[in-house]
């Protein structure tokens, strides 16, 4: 009687195990062009009010965004051509350029004025592959001159962007 019991809790429990992973992807922003029939999918992850990335996919387009909040009203440009470093899970180091410029949105919090910038790097295929395997560890986002972002990411939130990675590259 124990021996049965025991086997359908294992059972019950393998069974919950899969269902979770099986649900495991939480598209922000997911629908179907209108007009080509691609599938756009966003996964947007806010880390604190000041930074939020996102992983996105158009088709075969795949592209990581970078959303940074500074304190002022800023009146620089981010340009095309600027770098998204990341440090994944392995120590390795992928380096990412932004394909359009990036200028200031601001905009108000509690009494304080901020700019907002939404930067966009295309990825790979291969990159996000690498990033399922081994995660991104540390992300450095470079604004002007030599100024820049950093995100430092604990271990569970290096085991989410896994996830991300994982469900972007989803058919």
């Amino acid at each position: 009687m124990k021996t049965k019991i025991l086997l359908l809790l294992a059972f019950l429990l393998l069974s919950i195990t899969t269902i979770t992973k099986a649900q495991k992807c939480n598209y922000t922003h997911e629908k179907v062009d209108e007009f080509s029939g691609l599938v756009e999918k966003r996964i947007v992850k806010q880390h604190n009010f000041y930074f939020t990335f996102a992983f996105y996919r158009l088709g075969d387009d795949f592209r990581l965004e970078s959303y940074v909040n500074i304190p002022g009203d800023q009146a620089f440009l981010i340009p095309e051509g600027s770098k998204l470093n990341l440090k994944l899970g392995d120590k390795s180091v992928m380096e990412l350029t932004s394909i359009k410029n990036a200028t200031p949105q601001s905009f108000v919090s509690g009494n304080q004025i901020y700019s907002g910038y939404a930067m966009t790097y295309p990825i790979t295929k291969e990159q996000l592959k690498k990033i399922e395997e081994v995660g991104i560890k540390f992300i450095r986002t470079y604004l002007k001159d030599e100024s820049y972002y950093d995100m430092d990411l604990k271990k569970k939130k290096i085991e989410n962007t896994k996830n991300y990675a994982s469900c972007i590259l989803k058919d």
